[in-house]
């Protein structure tokens, strides 16, 4: 210990990273997200603890090899965190039903080890700084994000008994009936055989304007329609 007097002062970044990671992980354990506030402490401590490492470990001022006056690189080992959390980020981020999740939590994961890293450095303020504003993304900005309107898309794929009135046009002024114009609403025929068109409808709408179950329970009602499929 003699040979690192001021290792004790690197033990206090550490425990700021503790904090600021065990912070943001909280708010993300609140919400039973499965990279929480164990992940997130780890995350924000480890990438602290290895740039501390990588800035006063490798070598003691006034060492040598030889002749050669041993160089330090921190540069290096920080790319290697930045790759290290991308597949960390990689594992957390998963496709359910055509939608992708888990892209905030690797963000944060992402966010939390450049919090830990300029900790590691000697940094306080800012990463202090990061730290509330990342939480605060996290927390009262969720509130904001759900409100905003998102265009989303449906395929509604419709089977119909072709009958004297042109089961497309009643279909298409149906969607239309529902604020959903030409422009909204891409149609494909997908096949014909034995009498039965399947057309494809691709919905653009937002979120609030896109009432797909109350889309299939009137649906129902027009006797030529055989089968709809929603993928």
């Amino acid at each position: 210990m003699n040979e690192y007097p001021y290792e004790f002062h690197l033990l206090l970044r550490i425990v700021l990273a503790i904090l600021c990671g065990s912070l943001i992980g909280y708010e993300r354990e609140r919400h039973g997200i499965s990279a929480g506030l164990r992940t997130n402490l780890l995350v924000c401590a480890g990438a602290c603890l290895i740039m501390i490492i990588s800035k006063y470990f490798f070598y003691m001022k006034g060492e040598y090899f030889g002749s050669i006056s041993i160089a330090i690189d921190p540069e290096r080992i920080a790319a290697q965190i930045v790759t290290g959390i991308g597949f960390l980020g990689a594992g957390v981020i998963i496709q359910d039903k055509g939608a992708v999740r888990g892209l905030t939590t690797a963000a944060t994961l992402w966010f939390n080890a450049g919090v830990g890293m300029a900790i590691g450095v000697g940094m306080i303020i800012i990463p202090v700084f990061c730290t509330i504003i990342g939480f605060i993304a996290l927390s009262a900005l969720k509130k904001l994000h759900s409100r905003i309107p998102r265009e989303i898309y449906k395929n509604i794929i419709i089977s119909c008994l072709e009958t004297d009135r042109d089961s497309l046009s009643a279909l298409t002024e149906y969607f239309n009936s529902k604020n959903l114009k030409h422009n909204n609403i891409d149609v494909v025929e997908i096949k014909i055989k034995n009498g039965i068109h399947t057309y494809n409808f691709m919905l653009k709408c937002d979120t609030g304007h896109c009432d797909v179950i109350t889309y299939l329970r009137e649906l129902s009602t027009f006797k030529f329609i055989r089968e709809i499929k929603i993928s």
